[in-house]
């Protein structure tokens, strides 16, 4: 956890220092509608967040840092001895992600890239009585108990930004990470 705060603490010194010097930085914070672990009639236990801060390097590419965090609880599932549990999933989601942009007039763009990012979940059982529900490590289970905690994820995206104003705007982005869309506020200095 703490290489990763220190990753996220360079990476904004480093985008501050870059636009006292010359571009644009961007900030964006969004909202999710769909998180990546909401299936089978999965709970949204937080509504998934994600948060975007950039530097544009060219008109056409910018570098950026960027997280989310989501929570989701699934439905419960009979076990082979009759108890019924759900499995609560929490993922923070860290990384920098590359973007394409084409601007179509003086307030629309259009954007796709790349991200590479570490994902960290934590899993866990519980109840339903809603208290945590610890498995004897030799018993059979859907889930693997020595699954890693955390592990490098990449995806794609395309997404479009609106500027209301100059420097404020709206987005609305498809891709992956911890939520399939996201829209929110952008805003570039």
């Amino acid at each position: 956890m703490k290489n990763i705060q220190f990753i996220i603490a360079f990476s904004l010194f480093t985008m501050v220092t870059l636009h006292a010097q010359t571009g644009k930085l961007n900030l964006s914070a969004g909202i999710g509608f769909e998180p990546t672990t909401l299936m089978d009639n999965a709970e949204m236990n937080s509504i998934p967040l994600t948060f975007k801060v950039g530097y544009q390097f060219t008109q056409m590419f910018s570098l950026n840092a960027f997280g989310g965090h989501t929570s989701t609880t699934s439905q419960p599932t009979v076990i082979n001895d009759g108890l019924t549990l759900r499995t609560n999933m929490e993922q923070t989601f860290v990384g920098v992600r590359g973007e394409l942009k084409k601007g179509l007039g003086q307030r629309f763009e259009v954007y796709g890239g790349a991200s590479l990012g570490y994902l960290k979940q934590k899993r866990t059982e519980l109840t339903g009585a809603g208290t945590v529900f610890s498995r004897n490590p030799e018993a059979p289970t859907k889930l693997d108990p020595n699954a890693p905690k955390g592990r490098l994820l990449y995806s794609g995206f395309v997404g479009t930004n609106f500027f209301v104003t100059k420097h404020v705007g709206l987005f609305a982005e498809a891709g992956s990470g911890i939520t399939l869309f996201n829209s929110g506020i952008t805003a570039r200095f």
